[in-house]
């Protein structure tokens, strides 16, 4: 079972101009960028551990993350937890919870982060602008293909397919957001985190990661992933690759 701390997180007051903003330079052309700068309140702080979003709030919270790492999850009663989403850098969170009102999912801080929060309340008058509204759109189907395949990994692959693609798919984001070098990467997560992912148990993982040591494809030491072979890596894993349209980020 995981542990999730509680938070209560102070905000910034100033805000960093959406016009400099260093996830989305596109952003200083856009159309929409009064409609943006109007709607974004504060730059939030999180540390790592804290809770942002509690699974089941009745608060709309709506926020970009802008730098760090954080996971979005789904707790049940008898306390286990499956994470459906690793959350980084240009990934619009709180979304269902301006829809529908409830957070369906708790999201934590992995890492210390930093995120550009909105103005929750009003979300429905900055939805009906045809670029915003399409930003939206494009991010959330990104994020719900990126969710079906993971899941699919979860579900319908053998242990090591299944860790070799939660690897493969955060290298291949990381080298995307430029945060990630070509054979390795700094993974914060813990094993208890990863097995999360993964839906296995931490001793699970332990072994898939050492058979994958073994075959000279992967190493993870000190919380950093060092990929021996990239191409058997992603032979194993069959990341998919797909890519949200640059200049999509709210």
């Amino acid at each position: 079972m995981s542990v999730v701390h509680s938070a209560a997180r102070v905000v910034d007051a100033k805000v960093p101009s959406c016009r400099n903003c260093s996830l989305n330079p596109s952003c200083a052309t856009s159309p929409d960028l009064t409609l943006i700068e109007s709607f974004k309140i504060a730059h939030g702080r999180a540390w790592s551990g804290d809770v942002i979003i509690e699974q089941g709030a009745q608060r709309p919270r709506l926020f970009t993350m802008f730098s760090g790492w954080g996971i979005k999850y789904k707790s049940l009663d008898s306390g286990e937890r499956q994470v459906v989403h690793l959350l980084l850098p240009g990934d619009l969170v709180g979304l269902e919870t301006c829809v529908t009102g409830v957070s369906e999912f708790g999201v934590q801080a992995v890492t210390d982060v930093t995120y550009c929060a909105f103005d929750a309340e009003r979300f429905s008058e900055v939805a009906t602008a045809p670029g915003v509204s399409r930003r939206i759109m494009m991010m959330q189907a990104h994020e719900s293909s990126m969710i079906a395949e993971r899941l699919t990994a979860v579900g319908a692959c053998d242990a090591k397919r299944n860790l070799a693609h939660l690897i493969a798919s955060i290298h291949l984001r990381l080298l995307k957001l430029g945060l990630s070098q070509e054979h390795g990467f700094r993974l914060p997560l813990s094993i208890q985190q990863i097995a999360d992912c993964c839906g296995l148990t931490p001793v699970h993982v332990h072994r898939v990661l050492r058979a994958l040591r073994e075959e000279n494809i992967v190493e993870l030491d000190c919380r950093k992933i060092e990929i021996l072979d990239l191409k058997a890596l992603r032979e194993i894993a069959r990341v998919s690759g797909m890519e949200l349209p640059q200049g999509f980020i709210l």
